[in-house]
């Protein structure tokens, strides 16, 4: 769990290497698009600053790993974070249109997480991350949101349906903030060392535990590519 003063600290970093970019074009801003880690396996992914993208981050901001990346290599996680973030504000066109072109010269392993950290930006935002997944049927995407108002309000707009079937969203779930999920998105839940106020110890063995690298859950097309209420210990 992280004090106040060390997510005070991460944030201070991430603004200012965010002021660094500010008179910086955008194509001569580099987009971070990873293949992969050891942590998710082989999975394309592109992420954007933690905490300052994150809707609803209030509790679990004491607990995200993304944090850690930070603390621990700021020169590396830090500036690739704030890059994303930049494209993203300077040109969310161009943005969008980076990672279509880096999907389509991907010739195997085809799999897209968003957001290994942030979240959902806007209606628009996810809009578009719709339509990728639209334009590549071949890819599995899938991501995690606390960011639930977006996703239920492009719904009540477009339909639930209208989300393409390669396309998996979880709604993350932390411990007692209030779940709105009227169309009954798959729920990823983590599991607290302390206990969780909203479930009891036994509803856990209900739900596909996550392995930890996503690479297991290709293999066997389980957990949150499939669609299933997952959870995953605190760690």
């Amino acid at each position: 769990m992280y004090k106040l003063e060390t997510l005070n600290k991460v944030i201070a970093d991430m603004n200012a290497c965010r002021r660094k970019y500010e008179a910086v074009p955008v194509s001569a801003i580099p987009l971070c698009i990873s293949a992969g880690n050891r942590k998710i396996g082989r999975v394309m992914n592109v992420s954007l600053p933690p905490v300052l993208t994150c809707p609803n981050c209030r509790e679990c901001r004491h607990f995200c790993y993304d944090i850690k990346a930070c603390v621990q290599y700021p020169e590396t996680v830090i500036d690739a974070r704030i890059r994303n973030y930049m494209v993203f504000k300077k040109d969310i066109d161009e943005y969008f249109r980076r990672i279509d072109a880096a999907l389509s010269r991907r010739k195997k392993n085809k799999y897209f997480r968003w957001h290994v950290s942030g979240d959902i930006l806007s209606l628009d935002y996810f809009s578009r991350m719709v339509e990728t997944a639209r334009r590549h049927p071949d890819f599995k995407f899938w991501t995690y949101t606390k960011n639930y108002t977006v996703v239920n309000e492009y719904c009540r707009l477009y339909g639930r349906d209208s989300i393409p079937g390669n396309f998996s969203v979880m709604f993350s779930e932390w411990d007692d903030m209030p779940l709105d999920n009227p169309y009954v998105f798959p729920v990823f839940s983590c599991r607290l060392k302390a206990g969780n106020k909203n479930h009891p110890a036994d509803y856990f063995e209900s739900l596909y535990r996550c392995p930890g690298n996503c690479d297991v859950c290709k293999a066997a097309g389980r957990g949150c590519l499939a669609g299933e209420n997952t959870f995953a210990d605190e760690h």
